[in-house]
């Protein structure tokens, strides 16, 4: 009889093992991934105490968060968001994802930005004469 109860114990562990495998695919699909998008236009407004950026588009203003990880670039020029305030007006490309309605900026890149150091160097360097 204990033999009997070692079995049956046994089989109802494999299944408990078995459905709850089986469970984790679709727990995975319930879980919302943040999708990424992007955004072009002039940069309108930063708001500081809400560290939020306001980028005006041809379908209206975006407002868009700034998180901790939040890549300011000109050109190859690595930006902080306190040097946004002298950059209003400017055209702006924003990749950002969206997550449970909120906007969180992933990168800002400034279109047209300064030229780089080596584009520099080679724009005053004079071509020699043949």
């Amino acid at each position: 009889m204990s033999r009997m109860f070692q079995l049956f114990g046994a089989g109802i562990l494999a299944l408990a093992v078995a459905t709850s495998a089986s469970a984790l695919p679709a727990q995975a699909k319930t879980a919302k991934k943040a999708a990424a998008h992007s955004v072009t236009g002039t940069l309108e407004k930063y708001d500081a105490s809400g560290n939020s950026i306001v980028v005006k588009t041809t379908k209206g203003d975006e407002t868009l968060s700034l998180g901790s990880a939040t890549s300011i670039r000109m050109g190859a020029t690595r930006m902080t968001p306190a040097d946004l305030n002298g950059h209003t007006g400017q055209k702006v490309k924003v990749r950002y994802s969206e997550e449970n309605g909120k906007q969180t900026a992933q990168t800002v890149q400034f279109e047209g930005g300064a030229k780089t150091a080596r584009a520099e160097t080679a724009a005053k360097t004079p071509t020699a004469k043949k």
